[in-house]
């Protein structure tokens, strides 16, 4: 019986893994490859109607990770974030000149500074962070540990970035897989073991598109 179990287990946790890998991959897909990251306006539109359809859909759970959160707190913590990503924006686009990269610049909208970045990337951020947290509290949920979570995530968040080589440069794919890898480690504590953990998730991935922004335009 405690061999069913096991199997049983580690089932469920697969196969939710592969459910999260596989809502992320259609949510890159359809914004990458067929609405565009050109086209700024309709995907920041799909965005967010993703966004609101996953917090309606998921709103008894969504409603159990932030019923502690005071409403405060989320206006300050994003709206810090928001501002820290504007005025990155700002100070970029108005004092520093674009330079010449050793890598190619399609596809990746820090590099770009583009409309894409300025108003649809935060709300990509906040799509991937919904996936994100619905996915380690419903593993949590299923009795998994910490080590076996961050072990799925490595799979499920991070080699998924691996298919940014169809839409971008081979070193800047790699790098968005690395650091995939890296915050596999880090998300699914933030959201378990820290108070307002996802919200600093939030940040953390957002703030780290504006440092790669900040580094790839001041540093060539």
């Amino acid at each position: 019986m405690k061999l069913i179990s096991f199997f049983s287990l580690h089932q469920k946790l697969i196969t939710n893994t592969l459910w999260f890998t596989i809502g992320f991959g259609v949510v890159w897909f359809i914004t990458a490859r067929i609405i565009t990251n050109d086209r700024y306006l309709p995907t920041a539109i799909f965005l967010l109607s993703t966004a609101f359809g996953m917090a309606k859909y998921f709103r008894k759970e969504i409603y159990q990770i932030t019923k502690n959160t005071k409403l405060y707190e989320i206006f300050a913590l994003v709206g810090t974030s928001l501002l820290i990503h504007s005025v990155t924006i700002y100070c970029i686009r108005n004092y520093v000149q674009q330079p010449v990269w050793p890598f190619d610049s399609r596809g990746s909208s820090f590099l770009l500074m583009n409309q894409y970045y300025v108003w649809a990337k935060p709300i990509d951020v906040l799509v991937q962070q919904l996936l994100i947290v619905l996915l380690v509290t419903r593993l949590n949920d299923l009795g998994a540990s910490l080590n076996q979570i961050t072990r799925l995530f490595v799979i499920g968040f991070g080699l998924i970035h691996i298919f940014q080589i169809f839409n971008t440069d081979l070193l800047v794919a790699l790098a968005y897989a690395l650091v995939a890898i890296i915050y596999s480690y880090i998300f699914p504590r933030m959201i378990l073991l820290v108070r307002n953990g996802y919200i600093y998730n939030f940040m953390i991935h957002l703030a780290t598109y504006n440092l790669a922004a900040i580094l790839a335009w001041t540093l060539y």
